[in-house]
């Protein structure tokens, strides 16, 4: 068995995230059982970690959960073993943009460690088990399609289809497709006057929640190739978004009726928007609301401070399983404005995370705003409606459920890896300086010796022609003189 058992978030520009799985004996002394981690979530997919026990050694392999066809992943990936003893002993592997797709999901290292090796370079512990750490970064989603247009013949009266859909594919927890409309689509639906072409990413599950995606789309191939650039959508609670409307028609980027389609899908992030009461009673009631796992928070407005305060609170806390850790984060946004015209503004210290073990009762988080109490009380806030509400959008990112909800002796292998490393690098700092002091001091006396040298080849000199040009002095006086007799 491999429990997710810690988890953190690099905020670099890769996106990396590492999970630590404490990994029991089983894996060692189990050969034939098959041994596989609870899914993740990384870069909008879901994956997993499993266990290979062949003669001898042991595999590790990252798995793909999510393949759909035509759909191609690439993620920089590393798994390290800790060791108990030092972090300089440690055994690594890594790939750089390795390739997951629907034919091959997994990729890994089949003979990443001896098993005798688990034992006697003291990576097990007494029990058997062991701690394993896998850093993903660089998680890019591509789907890559064709649709075509149907040659058939036509009978008398039929025409061509209005609209070519894609094969589905996942993403961000949800199903997605793409809707070509070839001629363009209008209110109603139908074919468009101006026959520009149209595409639409269509959500296909997930209808209980409304959906903020981005993502980049390419039609056709070569010198017909048009890029949209990155799109930044909304899924309603239908599954549709407010599209792509080309400038160009179907015959401009198709080859003989088929047309290429490349999309990349950056990010979709689940959302729940909520009306919070800001004007009435001195307790102001609370906005229920839901996150991607359908637990239930509350959030309200609180008054009393200079600045309008929201305070959130998780109220299904109790749900969280006992001795589990479960790691939430959110962003969260004031909305101005109304449907594409809207505009939200991230709260001050956004994105915001937390850790949530199995309690009676939340006290909650309070999330400061930038909205003066002042504007609110005289209801000139450009925030408020007419009923006197503040409209609030909370974005999920990401929420993991973790293994030991206490402080464990699996802690202390990262804490004393942590002081390992910063003696190590006191040292080297230390020698680094010392180096530096002696690269000074040798390029101060080179600077000496090559001013010396400098001198002498100038004395020389100095003296060689004070004597020419004495000599030529007393020729020319004595030149002088016998022209003179």
């Amino acid at each position: 068995m491999a429990l997710l058992y810690r988890f953190a978030q690099l905020h670099d520009r890769s996106g990396t995230r590492v999970f630590s799985f404490v990994v029991t004996r089983t894996v060692v002394r189990d050969p034939e059982r098959d041994v596989t981690s609870k899914e993740l979530v990384c870069g909008f997919q879901r994956w997993a970690v499993a266990f290979s026990r062949g003669e001898k050694v042991l595999g590790v392999y990252l798995v793909w959960r999510g393949a759909s066809r035509n759909l191609r992943v690439y993620v920089d990936f590393t798994f390290t073993l800790l060791n108990r003893e030092h972090f300089s002993m440690n055994e690594s592997f890594s790939g750089k943009r390795v390739k997951f797709t629907y034919e091959a999901p997994a990729q890994g290292n089949r003979s990443y460690i001896a098993v005798a090796d688990l034992y006697s370079r003291n990576f097990a512990d007494t029990n058997g088990e062991f701690q394993l750490e896998l850093s993903m970064a660089n998680v890019r989603t591509v789907y890559m399609t064709e649709v075509r247009m149907p040659t058939s013949v036509f009978s008398a009266g039929q025409t061509k289809p209005s609209k070519l859909e894609t094969d589905y594919f996942a993403f961000g927890g949800f199903d997605w497709n793409l809707v070509i409309y070839p001629h363009g689509k209008d209110a109603d639906g139908c074919r468009g006057q101006d026959s520009r072409m149209s595409v639409y990413l269509m959500r296909l599950s997930g209808f209980d929640h409304r959906c903020r995606v981005r993502y980049s789309l390419a039609l056709g191939e070569g010198e017909r190739r048009i890029d949209s650039g990155q799109i930044e959508d909304i899924s309603d609670a239908e599954g549709c978004g407010f599209g792509w409307h080309t400038r160009v028609r179907w015959s401009d980027i198709a080859h003989k009726g088929t047309l290429r389609v490349s999309l990349e899908m950056l990010e979709a992030r689940t959302i729940c928007e909520v009306a919070v009461q800001a004007l009435g009673t001195s307790v102001l009631p609370a906005a229920p609301c839901y996150d991607r796992d359908k637990q239930a928070w509350a959030i309200r407005a609180d008054l009393n401070s200079d600045t309008v305060r929201l305070h959130l609170v998780y109220k299904d806390i109790h749900n969280v399983p006992r001795n589990h850790l479960r790691y939430v984060s959110w962003s969260a946004y004031l909305l101005r404005g109304e449907g594409p015209n809207i505009t939200a503004i991230g709260l001050p210290g956004e994105p915001f995370s937390r850790y949530y073990v199995q309690e009676s009762v939340d006290e909650g988080i309070i999330m400061e705003t930038n909205v003066d109490m002042n504007e609110v009380k005289e209801n000139h806030c450009p925030y408020l409606t007419d009923k006197g509400q503040l409209r609030i959008r909370l974005e999920w990112n990401e929420s993991h459920l973790l293994f030991q909800a206490t402080y464990h002796k699996y802690d202390d292998v990262c804490r004393v890896h942590n002081q390992q490393m910063r003696r190590e690098i006191v040292s080297l700092q230390a020698e680094n300086y010392s180096l530096e002091r002696q690269l000074f001091s040798y390029q101060k006396s080179l600077a000496y010796a090559q001013a010396q040298q400098q001198q002498q080849q100038q004395h020389p000199n100095q003296q060689h022609h004070s004597v020419v040009g004495h000599q030529g002095h007393l020729e020319r006086s004595a030149s002088s003189d016998t022209e003179y007799a």
